[in-house]
Parts: C-alpha cells; sequence; structure tokens
C-alpha cells in the first residue's frame, strides 16, 4: 500500500512545476528573441557588405584580365537588391550570365544616410578623397574610375545601405574604393563608422 501511493505521486508533475517551467521559459524567451534578431540582422548587414566588396573585387579582376573597363551596376529585383558586373560599354540590364551577387532582401542602397538614427556621410576625413556615388568603374590596369561615354577618369566611390529591422535600431554599413583601388567597409557603431 505504501508503495502504490508512493508509485503515484512520483508519476509527473505537479500544475504549480508545470506554470513555474513554462513562466522560466516566457522570460527567457522575451529576452532571447530581440537579441536573435539583432544578431541575425547584423550578419545580414555585413553579409551583404561582404558579398559587394567581393563582387568589387571581382570586377576589378576582370578588367585586367580582359583588358577593358568593367563597371559594377546595383539594381533591386523582388528579393532585394543585387549588384552585377558589365563591360562599361554594354548598356544592357542584368541576365544570367553576368556575375552578380545578392545583397539580401533586408538591405536597402541609398545614396546619403538620412532618417533618424542616421550617421553623417563618410567625409575626405575618413575616406582621405571625395568620394561620387555612380556605378563603379574599374580601367584595364585595375584602377577605379567614373566611365561616361567612353571616357574613365580616376574617382574614389562610397556606397551606403541600411537594414529594415523587424525590430531595433536601423543598421547601417558602407563600402569604399579609393582611387587607388582599395576597397574598404564601414560599419556603423550607432555612434561613429570603424572599418
Amino acid at each position: 500500500m505504501y508503495t502504490e501511493a508512493r508509485r503515484s505521486r512520483c508519476r509527473g508533475f505537479s500544475l504549480i512545476e508545470l506554470m513555474i517551467v513554462i513562466g522560466v521559459l516566457l522570460i527567457l524567451g522575451v529576452i532571447a528573441i530581440p537579441n536573435m534578431m539583432t544578431v541575425i540582422s547584423n550578419a545580414r548587414l555585413q553579409g551583404g557588405g561582404t558579398n559587394l566588396s567581393g563582387l568589387l573585387q571581382s570586377c576589378r579582376t576582370l578588367a585586367i584580365n580582359q583588358n577593358t573597363t568593367m563597371t559594377t551596376h546595383f539594381m533591386v529585383l523582388a528579393n532585394g537588391p543585387v549588384a552585377f558586373v558589365k563591360k562599361a560599354s554594354d548598356a544592357s540590364g542584368l541576365n544570367g550570365k553576368d556575375t552578380q551577387v545578392q545583397l539580401g532582401a533586408p538591405l536597402t542602397k541609398v545614396t546619403t544616410p538620412t532618417g533618424p538614427g542616421a550617421p553623417a556621410a563618410l567625409t575626405t576625413t575618413e575616406l582621405g578623397f571625395t568620394a561620387v556615388t555612380t556605378d563603379p568603374s574599374f580601367n584595364s590596369r585595375g584602377l577605379p574610375c567614373a566611365y561616361s561615354g567612353g571616357v574613365c577618369p580616376t574617382s574614389g566611390f562610397v556606397y551606403y545601405f541600411k537594414d529594415n529591422r523587424p525590430m531595433g535600431k536601423i543598421g547601417w554599413i558602407a563600402v569604399s574604393v579609393s582611387p587607388a583601388g582599395r576597397i574598404k567597409r564601414w560599419i556603423y557603431s550607432g555612434v561613429a563608422w570603424g572599418g
């Protein structure tokens, strides 16, 4: 009799124990989910910047290998911004044979950072050059230039991207190309741009 009563008490959790476990899990979820969303958004933002940096380097390499001027173009598709490479003289749109990267659906390319919490644009102090925001080209020697009508004067570039996070502060990233061809990612920390 004693063992039968003891067994029936040891068969499961009481309602109070179950409610305590559910309460603890809810509290952990409320704390963890926003942090996970921030980590995921930061990873997507940095991944988009890394993808663009890699594509710009590919554009430079193609220009040298093909001994011609190559240009990186930007366009927005249904699943977000895309960057792709074509010969500078080729005005056609994106096709499946073009070297291309997806920059990520939550990213938006902007000319200059604006809006609440937006950082100041990078200046000549940080960059070391005056940047333009047209599509970047690389000449046959691998130097960046602003291609227009067959002429391609050496230039430096900067591109800004923000992400559209479901919660929290908007993230910002920039990618610059110096007139000497140095490609650099800049991440906005909420206070200042850092590399």
